[in-house]
């Protein structure tokens, strides 16, 4: 075999083990990172009432911003939380797809696979989940707990711009250590 060059289904393999997220997954967590990015803009419009139009270029810059640091922090809490849910789900998706099997005569090696994809399937939906959720409330937590708090008798655009800010940074280093 040529250096560099797969069968289909090794591509298919590597594509499904890897911790590469698929584009279908990146584009999932893109647009859900956007959507909880654009959520501070609201509190800043109607809450601290800046002007949309006056501070528009601060929002879009910051929400860029913070999308790729949810976004970033949604890929890493996943790929930690993967193998941990993969782990503890094993033994119950070989029990499930043993009953489902009963009538069929399958080797042990299809057998182990079709346990090991339906587990990796399992284990990617759930930490996909999961992380989406996590990251969402913690940065929404991050950013209420330093704009009212911390930050309540600071300029409205200081504040819009460092609590958002420190938000998606900290969501990205929490979610960069262990979980």
């Amino acid at each position: 075999m040529p250096k560099g060059r797969f069968t289909k289904e090794e591509e298919r393999l590597i594509q499904e083990y890897s911790p590469q997220p698929t584009k279908g997954t990146e584009a999932l967590y893109y647009g859900n990172a956007f959507f909880v990015s654009i959520i501070p803009i609201w509190l800043a419009w109607r809450i601290m009432q800046m002007d949309l139009l006056t501070y528009g270029i601060l929002f879009v810059c910051m929400s860029l911003g913070n999308t790729y640091g949810v976004a970033f922090a949604y890929r890493k809490v996943k790929e930690n939380l993967r193998h941990k849910i993969a782990a503890s789900r094993k033994r119950l998706i070989a029990k499930e797809l043993e009953s489902e099997a009963k009538g069929q005569k399958l080797s042990r090696e299809e057998r182990d696979d079709r346990v090991e994809r339906k587990t990796n399937s399992v284990s990617e939906k759930e930490a996909t989940a999961f992380s989406i959720f996590y990251n969402n409330a913690l940065y929404l937590l991050i950013v209420l707990g330093i704009s009212f708090y911390i930050l309540r008798s600071v300029n409205p655009a200081v504040n819009y711009f460092l609590s958002t800010a420190v938000a998606a940074l900290v969501l990205a280093l929490l979610s960069t250590g262990p979980q």
